[in-house]
């Protein structure tokens, strides 16, 4: 293999994968973030995707599924969730059952009759455990973390047929796991609350990963054994990942300092004797930063659904009361998602009966309870989760998992009867950050069925009075198909200010809008030509590319084709000074672009594969 190296001095991807942060931001602004200019017909409350709003709805529509039920499989059990185990391109599910991790295979249509065991995982007699999938070795493929009173904190190491156990730490019993890169340094680390002193409460530790999962045990947080829930969420907006704890008697936020350590920011006890269960961080107001949702089931006070509404620091959270229900049957999980796709998030929750709540569109933050499933009385579920497990549609249709005693049950939505036919998105005007910009692609992943379409629209200008005067150029329409990666090409113009426009068409499907991305270069004065062997090679050692940074800092390693498709995506976190070394993959014959961007600076190698 023959590698021709050319040096660029600067160049650029700008790119937007999440739209959540809500509309209302014209700019300029130096980078898309999650936020956009406005929207008709649309909703983006559903992280990473923009899809046409529904506008006809059966609320009493859930199928209600058995993935499984015997009295063997225990009570309390957290963690039921979805992920693509087999790689197949459906989502299965992960479960905790009768002493055991298991994988529930999907077989398509709500089809889980195939159950896989991973490895025993005693729960030590203990009603609360918990399993967390994510892959912690980053190799591509779903591992299986672990906590439980007997077992303590391990995880399963997913080998194909094959599932190897590791312990992390057996000295004390956990209760509640889940998974972060802290350091944005590429390896995962945990996060877990030990129960060493009661069946369900503890401390908040880190356990953070060397790159090789050897894991190093730290306190966050000495929460007095009240340490309950716990998961990352970025609170401040940072892009590091932050982390919070749900309690009995208090709420806890603790906030990285860009480092991967942490400050407990926030701890408050809003409510008289506190005893929340069910909690999760989401935007519930559409305001731009991370809020929390709450459920209170116990004790006295107001039972409902709270929300910790914050100012976007991670310091201050405002307590407001969403939905009062005075019986408490929905408060022991709680999650917030977009579940009728309206455009707001709703709330799902758990207890002795299943329902969702409904936020009005007319009045945002005011709620009303619609029920799922009322038979599940004396059943006490103790977990809830949302998600869309209908891989073969465009349709995210957010469907509701949930855990009872000795059940695991996933009732899927139908009640999405009809979508507006017409609705788009404007962006924000991107400022680039350079005069001399030359603007190349503007590229795009989406799923588009047949009879729908998604056609996008941009202009280019030299200020924001100029971009907002100017027609728009198109439409320009994207491929048929799912999961599409495609660009358009923008002539190599002069540019200081770029906008898009996205317009969805929908019939009985709908588009739906991944994520977009803009090539632009300056100017470049200084090219060097190399031509070696593939052994070795100025930047390549091999086929890893070497990457030298003066200090470390956040970065992202990108590849794109001569189209400006996106061809990989190798790195995007912390990385350390000094030498790093990347594996990339094996691609055919042609020209590639390697983009590396820190700290507002962006390199573009540009190379040729000849094979």
């Amino acid at each position: 293999m023959l590698h021709l190296l050319f040096l660029i001095v600067i160049g650029a991807v700008s790119l937007q994968t999440d739209w959540m942060g809500g509309s209302g931001v014209l700019g300029p602004a130096s980078d898309w973030r999650t936020q956009y200019y406005k929207g008709d017909s649309v909703t983006a409350a559903t992280p990473g995707q923009v899809s046409l709003v529904a506008t006809e709805w059966d609320y009493s529509k859930w199928e209600k599924h058995i993935v499984e039920s015997n009295w063997g499989i225990g009570s309390n059990h957290q963690g039921f969730m979805p992920a693509d185990i087999n790689k197949d391109g459906k989502k299965d599910l992960v479960a905790h059952t009768a002493d055991k991790v298991v994988w529930y295979e999907n077989l398509g249509d709500y089809t889980f009759a195939t159950k896989h065991i991973i490895g025993p995982a005693n729960d030590g007699f203990s009603v609360y455990l918990s399993v967390y999938p994510c892959d912690l070795d980053t190799d591509g493929d779903i591992d299986v973390l672990v906590a439980t009173k007997g077992v303590g904190l391990g995880w399963y190491e997913n080998q194909g047929s094959l599932w190897i156990w590791h312990i992390v730490d057996n000295g004390i019993g956990y209760h509640r796991v889940s998974s972060a890169d802290v350091e944005l340094d590429g390896d995962v680390d945990m996060i877990a609350v030990d129960n060493s002193s009661s069946q369900s409460h503890g401390d908040v530790y880190l356990f953070r990963n060397d790159g090789a999962q050897n894991f190093a045990k730290e306190l966050i947080g000495n929460l007095f054994d009240d340490g309950w829930r716990v998961y990352p969420a970025d609170f401040n907006g940072d892009g590091f990942p932050d982390i919070y704890s749900i309690g009995f008697n208090s709420n806890y936020v603790f906030l990285n300092d860009r480092t991967g350590h942490f400050t407990l920011s926030w701890s408050s006890n809003y409510w008289v004797d506190g005893d929340f269960d069910g909690a999760w961080a989401e935007d519930i107001d559409m305001d731009g930063d991370m809020d929390l949702v709450c459920g209170k089931q116990w004790d006295s006070g107001v039972k409902g659904f709270y929300a910790l509404l914050n100012d976007g620091t991670g310091y201050n959270f405002d307590s407001t009361l969403l939905a009062e229900v005075s019986s408490g049957h929905y408060m022991d999980g709680a999650i917030a998602a977009d579940i009728d796709l309206d455009g707001l998030p709703d709330i799902a929750g758990t207890y002795d009966e299943i329902g969702w709540f409904r936020q009005d569109p007319a009045n945002p933050l005011t709620f009303s309870v619609y029920d799922v499933d009322t038979a599940a009385m004396s059943h006490n579920s103790h977990w809830v989760y949302v998600a869309s497990l209908r891989c073969w549609e465009c349709v995210p249709s957010m469907d509701i998992l949930v855990t009872e005693k000795n059940a695991h049950i996933v009732y899927e939505n139908r009640m999405l009867e009809a979508f507006a036919d017409l609705g788009f998105l404007e962006s924000s005007i991107l400022e680039l950050p350079d005069t001399s910009n030359i603007v190349e692609y503007f590229g795009y992943k989406a799923c588009v069925p047949n009879d729908t379409a998604l056609a996008f629209y941009w202009r280019i200008g030299s200020d924001s009075s100029d971009i907002v005067n100017k027609q728009w150029d198109g439409p320009h329409a994207a491929i048929i198909g799912k999961n599409v990666v495609d660009s358009f090409s923008l002539g190599e113009r002069k540019a200081e200010m770029f906008q898009y426009k996205a317009e969805f068409r929908g019939d009985d499907d709908i588009p739906v809008l991944y994520e977009v991305w803009l090539t632009h270069r300056y100017h470049s004065t200084n090219i060097e030509e190399v031509s070696v062997s593939s052994d070795v090679i100025s930047g390549f050692e091999g086929n890893k590319l070497v990457i030298k940074l003066p200090f470390g800092d956040k970065v992202s390693l990108m590849i794109y084709d001569v189209a400006g498709r996106l061809a990989e995506s190798v790195y995007n976190g912390y990385l350390g000074g000094g030498t790093n070394k990347f594996d990339t993959m094996s691609k055919n014959s042609g020209v590639y672009f390697a983009r590396l961007s820190y700290r507002d600076k962006n390199k573009v190698l540009k190379f040729i594969i000849l094979k």
